[in-house]
């Protein structure tokens, strides 16, 4: 999850800050916004101490207002408009005598342009979905197709995946079609009206479509399609509303209406950095939790041991600031990271230096990460081996269980 192109800017305080893109996965590049600090005239992405590394928390810029949060977008759309909202795009140059939100009011009318298959239709309609998870629906009336066109609600990826209505000859049928595999799964005959659907999870990398012919009640068809990061079309993956023709001629039109877009989980599942709460932290390796060791003042990873209340696992959260925090045990000492290891310091009245600052970094799947500002690592256990705790990680494994992925709970 590196960062990569962006551009610059600063705010009327005086701050300069990066917007600058993030891969995450299927859903492509994410916006992140990273602060910027000048060395010798060089903007360089991070802040003192971490040069060069820009965990993905931070503290809003200050730009002198404040808002209350809205989305940028309207996701839905009901195409009453006679022109498209700004959130849509098409996949090619599009042909615009082959679509209308005019034709009839209230409807997204797409007529089909002959193409092989969805890859190569012309006037499909995209946008970009909503992560950690969205439900996509959009009501499909199909008695405007002729024979050999197919129309639908697909994610446009490589490999692509598509629901929708296949039109032939002898009538309509419902189908899915996932690319990874080739397989096309056939549903009962199509009324003229069906609602289409595509669960997304971009926590799973799994989708799952489905159809309705009330929408109402909805029956998933085929298998899970798997969404994959890819560099083919250099993008994440996106919902498309398409009909095309595979006779090799134009053919009849689709009328989409009511689209609409679900978030489950709006916020996600990332939580505000817990200052001045007392906590415990969770290895996601193993189970195994962080403690002191105070005979030897430093820092290990004990076993959990089911309902007992155990003072030596409970850190104060201490804000230092632009993201970074202290953790003090519950006799006051300090964990610090430095040349002897992760140890524990009685600072007395001093306040917390580099050792003992950790950057916190929240992970897109709720995991933190605790970054050392003297070597830049991360802390880190040794799984299923409870001891010392090191600072040695260079960055999170895939799994999330390499010791050095941890989940936070309060305790008061």
């Amino acid at each position: 999850m590196t960062l990569h192109q962006g551009g610059m800017v600063d705010t009327p305080s005086g701050e300069w800050w990066s917007i600058i893109m993030q891969d995450h996965g299927s859903i492509g590049r994410m916006i992140a916004l990273v602060p910027i600090t000048w060395d010798n005239g060089f903007p360089l992405i991070g802040l003192p101490g971490n040069l060069r590394k820009a965990p993905n928390t931070w503290i809003k810029p200050d730009t002198g207002h404040t808002a209350d949060p809205r989305p940028l977008f309207a996701r839905g759309d009901n195409f009453d408009s006679p022109k498209l909202d700004p959130v849509w795009q098409w996949n090619h140059v599009p042909d615009d005598s082959k679509w209308s939100l005019t034709e009839k009011p209230g409807v997204l009318r797409l007529y089909s342009l002959p193409a092989d298959s969805f890859w190569m239709a012309r006037n499909s309609l995209t946008q970009r979905p909503m992560g950690p998870e969205s439900v996509t629906t959009v009501e499909l009336d199909v008695s405007g197709l002729h024979a050999r066109d197919t129309a639908g609600l697909a994610l446009l990826n490589a490999p692509y995946a598509w629901i929708g209505v296949a039109k032939t000859a002898d009538g309509a049928m419902v189908q899915m079609f996932d690319q990874t595999n080739g397989r096309l799964t056939s549903g009962p005959a199509s009324p003229a009206r069906v609602w289409l659907r595509v669960a997304c999870n971009f926590d799973s990398e799994e989708a799952v479509f489905s159809w309705s012919s009330d929408g109402k009640r909805f029956t998933p068809l085929g298998e899970a399609f798997v969404m994959v990061f890819q560099l083919i079309t250099f993008q994440g993956v996106r919902a498309a509303l398409f009909n095309y023709n595979a006779s090799g001629q134009p053919g009849g039109y689709a009328d989409f209406d009511n689209y609409a877009v679900d978030e489950p989980r709006a916020r996600g599942i990332e939580r505000v950095i817990p200052v001045g709460k007392t906590i415990t932290l969770t290895s996601g390796a193993d189970g195994s939790l962080l403690a002191t060791d105070t005979q030897k003042l430093s820092l290990v990873n004990v076993s959990p041991a089911p309902g007992v209340a155990n003072p030596s696992t409970r850190f104060q959260v201490i804000d230092l600031g632009k993201g970074r925090v202290a953790l003090m045990t519950a006799n006051g000492l300090f964990v610090s990271a430095g040349d002897d290891g992760v140890v524990l310091k009685d600072l007395a009245e001093n306040t917390p230096g580099a050792a003992e600052s950790l950057q916190w970094v929240n992970l897109m799947r709720g995991d933190t990460m605790l970054m050392s500002l003297t070597n830049y690592r991360y802390l880190t256990t040794r799984p299923n081996a409870p001891g010392p705790v090191t600072v040695a990680a260079t960055g999170p494994d895939p799994d999330r269980r390499d010791g050095a992925c941890f989940r936070w709970q309060a305790v008061y």
